[in-house]
C-alpha cells in the first residue's frame, strides 16, 4: 500500500490515506483497526467499509458475521494488504502498534504471510494444481526464511501437515491437490498458513465449501491450534451457529458497518440490534414444524453506491423511525462490553 494519496495510477497499488498518529504497542491489542473507510472508485463509487472500528486481544478469536456484501473480506483484505488498484482505503489499521496503511510493499510483504496470514474459503482454487502438496507447503517455509535449506524446510513440512493431522503427512507430501478431500486441502492451506508462527490468522469463509462433519473438524482444529500456539483468529462468516460455537467474541457488520459487537454468550444472550436479532431468527430450529417456511430477513441490503444517511437497515427493520432513516446510529459501548448502533434496540428503552 502507498503511504501517499497519489493514486492507484501514480503507484500502482491502492490509494491509501492514513489518519493514525505513532504510538507503541505496550499494553495494548494485537490489532486495532480505527475508522476504517474502503471505497471502490469506478463507472460509480462504491463504499465496501463505512467507518468500521474494532480490535483483537492477543490469543483470543473474534468472529466478524454478516451477509454477503457487509464488508467483512474487504476489511480483512485491507489488513493484508490485498486490495486492488481500485480500492481507496483511508483510516488506520495497526498492529502490535504499527500502522499497516501507507507502510512501503517489501514491509507489508514481510508481515504478510508471516506475521499476519489468511486462509480462504475454496482451498482448490488457492493450491496450485501442478504442484505437489510438499512443494507448495516448503515454497511457504523459503519464502519468509530463504536461509532454510531443503531438508530442514522438508522436515518443517511434515511437522506442519502432522500439527494440522493430515494422515500419512510423508505419503500426501508428494500427492497433488486434487488427490485430497476438500477437508484435507484445507488442512494443507491451513499448514501453510502457519509456516511463519503467525500471531494473528485470519481464516476467511474458511469451511464454507465443505460438509458440515468436515466443517466441525477444521473448526476444532483451528481453535485447538489457536489456544496451542497462542494465536489471535479473526474468523469471517455468515453463520451464527460456527460463532456461537468457536468465537469468544463476535462482531456484527451490515452494509460496510459494524453495528454490534460483544462477547460470544452475551450477544447471543441479550441481542440489541435489530439486524442481529433478525439475523437470528432466520436460523432454522430443529424444533420447528417440517412444514414451516423458512424465515428470512426481509427486503435487500442497501445499494452501496448510494450514500446513506441515517441505519443503513432502515428500509428492512420493523422498528424503523424517522430518526432510523434520517440520523446515523453511533456504534457505541451501551452496556459493559456490548456495542451497538441502533435507536430502538430490543430490550432496551429506545434512545431520544
Amino acid at each position: 500500500m502507498s503511504a501517499n494519496d497519489a493514486g492507484p495510477a501514480a503507484t500502482g497499488e491502492p490509494a491509501v490515506v492514513s489518519q493514525a498518529e505513532e504510538g507503541g504497542a505496550a499494553g495494548g491489542p494485537l490489532l486495532e483497526v480505527t475508522d476504517l473507510r474502503v471505497d471502490f472508485h469506478g463507472a460509480r463509487t462504491v463504499r465496501a467499509v463505512d467507518g468500521l472500528s474494532y480490535t483483537v486481544p492477543r490469543a483470543r478469536t473474534v468472529a466478524l458475521i454478516g451477509e454477503s456484501g457487509s464488508g467483512k473480506t474487504v476489511s480483512s483484505r485491507a489488513i493484508m494488504g490485498l486490495l486492488p488498484e481500485s480500492a481507496r482505503v483511508v483510516g488506520s489499521i495497526r498492529f502490535e502498534g504499527e500502522e499497516l496503511i501507507g507502510l512501503p510493499e517489501p514491509k507489508m510483504r514481510s508481515i504478510r504471510g508471516g506475521s499476519i496470514a489468511m486462509i480462504f474459503q475454496d482451498p482448490a482454487r488457492s493450491l496450485n494444481p501442478t504442484m505437489r502438496i510438499g512443494a507448495q507447503i516448503t515454497e511457504a517455509i523459503h519464502t519468509h526464511d530463504r536461509s532454510v535449506s531443503d531438508a530442514a524446510a522438508f522436515d518443517h513440512a511434515i511437522e506442519l501437515m502432522e500439527l494440522v493431522r493430515l494422515p500419512a503427512a510423508r505419503e500426501r507430501f508428494r500427492q497433488y491437490p486434487h488427490q485430497l478431500s476438500g477437508g484435507m486441502r484445507q488442512r494443507v492451506m491451513i499448514a501453510m498458513a502457519l509456516s511463519a508462527r503467525p500471531k494473528l490468522l485470519i481464516a476467511d469463509e474458511a469451511t464454507t465449501a465443505l460438509d458440515v462433519t468436515t466443517q466441525a473438524q477444521i473448526m476444532e482444529l483451528l481453535r485447538d491450534l489457536q489456544r496451542r500456539l497462542g494465536m489471535a483468529v479473526i474468523m469471517i462468516s455468515h453463520d451464527l451457529g460456527l460463532a456461537a460455537s468457536f468465537a469468544d467474541d463476535v462482531l456484527v457488520m451490515y452494509a460496510g458497518r459494524a453495528v454490534e459487537r460483544a462477547p460470544t454468550r452475551k450477544l447471543f444472550s441479550q441481542v440489541r440490534m435489530q439486524y442481529t436479532r433478525a439475523l437470528l431468527g432466520a436460523i432454522p430450529r430443529l424444533e420447528n414444524p417440517p412444514h414451516l417456511p423458512l424465515a428470512a430477513v426481509p427486503g435487500q441490503p442497501p445499494d452501496l453506491s448510494v450514500q446513506q444517511l441515517g441505519c443503513p437497515f432502515a428500509p428492512r427493520c420493523p422498528a424503523a423511525s424517522q430518526k432510523c432513516v434520517e440520523v446515523r446510529p453511533p456504534f457505541a459501548e451501551q452496556e459493559p462490553e456490548h456495542l451497538w448502533a441502533c435507536w430502538h434496540p430490543a430490550g432496551v428503552e429506545p434512545r431520544s
